[in-house]
């Protein structure tokens, strides 16, 4: 059961990362959409794009506590402000996606496998 609900935290952690991945490059490379980021806000779209890709690849290897500091790092930039607008700005969604990294690695920290103890060489 451990394993089951290790492997759909994974899976949710790595679809959040991906979906969050893709709205920011969405973003970025598709101005006409209405979602217009300019200027250091552009730097901070392709970190923050970066940020949904590690944690997708941090999701599927299983380190949640990788997920939990990406999940920091692009949550209360993004995250707290898309709470505060209306439900019809995109902020919204990706606040969402952060949200759901933390969901993602809570569990998957949860259910790591415990580790063997090194062996001591002498």
């Amino acid at each position: 059961m451990r394993k089951v609900l290790n492997t759909i935290a994974r899976a949710l952690g790595a679809l959040c990362g991906a979906a969050l991945a893709a709205v920011w490059a969405f973003a970025l490379w598709v101005p006409a959409a209405g979602l217009n980021i300019v200027g250091v806000s552009v730097i901070v779209a392709l970190m923050l794009c970066a940020f949904g890709l590690f944690a997708a690849i941090a999701s599927l290897r299983g380190h949640a506590a990788v997920v939990v500091l990406l999940f920091l790092a692009s949550f209360f930039p993004i995250g707290t402000l898309g709470f505060a607008l209306t439900r019809e700005h995109w902020f919204h969604w990706v606040a969402w996606l952060d949200l759901g990294l933390l969901f993602a690695a809570v569990p998957m920290w949860l259910t790591r496998a415990a580790t063997a103890p090194a062996a001591v060489e002498g």
